[in-house]
C-alpha cells in the first residue's frame, strides 16, 4: 500500500503525465496487478493483454489519444461506431469526451499531467460502477 501512495504522490505532481505511471495505476485498478508491483512489471503485464495499445518506455509521457485507448481497454467500453471500426487513440480519445470523462477539447496528441489523468481514470470507473 505504501509504494502505491508513493507512485500516487508523485503522479500528482507530474506536469506531464508518465505512461509507466499511468498504466501501473489503471492496471492496478482493474485488477491486473498487484500494489507491490513496479511500473516496469505493470507495462510487461500490459503488452501481455493483447490490447492493441501503443507500448512506450516508463517515463514517457502519455498523450490524451494513447490515455483513452488505455481506458476503453481495460474498462472495456465498447465505443461508438468509429471506435468499433477503428479502434485507437483517435477515436477512443473522442469517445471520452463524448461519455464526459474529459473536460473540455481533447486533441489526442496533448499531454495532461498527473492530476488529470487520476480525474479522467476516476470518472471512467465510476461510469463503470454505474454500469454494473
Amino acid at each position: 500500500m505504501a509504494q502505491s501512495n508513493l507512485l500516487m504522490d508523485e503522479f500528482l505532481e507530474e506536469k506531464a503525465a508518465s505512461y509507466g505511471k499511468t498504466v501501473y495505476l489503471t492496471l492496478l485498478a482493474v485488477n491486473l496487478i498487484q500494489e507491490d508491483a513496479s511500473v516496469e512489471q505493470a507495462v510487461t503485464v500490459l503488452e501481455q493483454q493483447g490490447w492493441g495499445v501503443k507500448i512506450k518506455r516508463v517515463g514517457e509521457p502519455i498523450n490524451m489519444g494513447e490515455l483513452s485507448h488505455l481506458i476503453m481497454k481495460a474498462l472495456n467500453i465498447p465505443g461508438g461506431i468509429m471506435y468499433s471500426i477503428a479502434p485507437g487513440p483517435r477515436y477512443a480519445s473522442r469517445e471520452l469526451i463524448y461519455l464526459r470523462f474529459v473536460d473540455g477539447i481533447n486533441n489526442p496528441t496533448r499531454i495532461p499531467s498527473g492530476e488529470e489523468v487520476v480525474r479522467i481514470l476516476g470518472r471512467a470507473f465510476e461510469w463503470k460502477e454505474a454500469r454494473s
